[in-house]
């Protein structure tokens, strides 16, 4: 999809966890001191990117109600069929690629005409940490000369990747995990419920959309897999190379950074049933008794790979684009290190 393009959609609103901000920024937009530019960040699987089309809807609506977009105006109309003239939608031609420097240049005409409504100009860009230098600095030049009306909606899972000068000139929205029993209730109301749901939500760290993805018979059975890999790599019966080549490129429906987060999870639970003497399930407990060494003198090197995957999966969601193939195997090998240590 090119920045231009905007599928047909249905008004959203704003997830019962967002209710703070959404208060804040709207009471702002009414009262026209929304800023110019607006960095919603925070983990993946929060509803920031929700957040940004409920945000952009009641920017563009005529007659908002309640302090939504109405869903009846012309502005509404427009912005369900995709076809609004006073809105920008820019993202990566194809998923988990880049934003070219040309995507972006393209604002300057956007952002430079008058409104054709007479109203707010709204640009939605998402993942901002996906843009390159080139890119950011043509970004740049548009926040600091913004233009009257426009508002820059950035999204972005790791904001630490965007330039220091790109972040000085947005209001940051920190989008936090919410609190378990809201997330297990708006869980619950959307039909996952029990044991399954807490394990995704564990798994997703806290973050209720990415625990729908995750308790997809698909995620799991990949999740299983992968598991299931990592033991036999521990049991020196795998090969970090061959293992490193199934999943550089995972299944449908999970990502690579994902997989990581699923991997330092793992971690964690035998760092917590070392240090205090838990029993989790079968494969963790498995993990824990083939890796050499005893108590507290044991973690260390489990918490030098943590770190590890949390540098791995961060340079995954930065712009840095590093070789997946390179980046697994390396993790590959070290973590078989780990059980067989020389």
């Amino acid at each position: 999809m090119s920045e231009t393009d905007q599928t047909a959609t249905s008004i959203p609103s704003p997830l019962p966890w967002q209710a703070e901000p959404w208060q804040r920024l709207g009471a702002q937009w009414r009262a026209g001191r929304c800023p110019h530019a607006l960095l919603l960040s925070g983990a993946p699987g929060l509803g920031k990117r929700r957040f940004a089309e409920a945000f952009a809807a009641l920017a563009l609506c005529e007659q908002p109600r309640h302090g939504l977009a109405c869903g009846d105006c012309r502005g509404c109309r427009l912005w369900q069929a995709g076809s609004h003239p006073d809105f920008l939608r820019v993202q990566p031609e194809k998923p988990g690629g880049p934003l070219k420097v040309e995507q972006v240049r393209q604002l300057g005409s956007f952002v430079g005409r008058t409104s054709g409504r007479e109203g707010a100009r709204v640009v939605w860009l998402a993942p901002a940490e996906a843009m390159n230098v080139n890119a950011a600095n043509a970004l740049l030049k548009n926040l600091e000369e913004p233009a009257p009306s426009v508002v820059f909606l950035l999204v972005s899972d790791a904001p630490a990747g965007l330039l220091p000068t790109i972040r000085s000139r947005c209001q940051t929205v920190p989008f936090p995990a919410p609190a378990r029993d809201v997330a297990l209730r708006w869980l619950k109301e959307g039909g996952l419920d029990g044991t399954g749901a807490a394990r995704a939500l564990e798994l997703a760290g806290g973050a209720p959309l990415l625990a729908v993805n995750l308790a997809e018979p698909e995620a799991r059975e990949a999740r299983e897999q992968f598991l299931s890999d990592l033991t036999e790599l521990t049991r020196g019966a795998a090969s970090a190379v061959a293992l490193a080549g199934r999943w550089e490129s995972p299944p449908e429906g999970v990502e690579l950074p994902q997989l990581l987060q699923f991997w330092q999870h793992w971690v964690s639970l035998m760092m917590r049933a070392r240090s205090c003497d838990l029993t989790p399930d079968e494969q963790v407990v498995a993990l824990l008794q083939r890796l050499p060494g005893a108590g507290a003198e044991s973690l260390r090197p489990l918490f030098a790979f943590s770190d590890q995957l949390l540098e791995a999966r961060n340079a995954l969601m930065g712009t840095a684009n590093p070789n997946k193939r390179l980046l697994v195997e390396e993790l590959m090998i070290r973590w078989g290190r780990l059980y067989n240590r020389r």
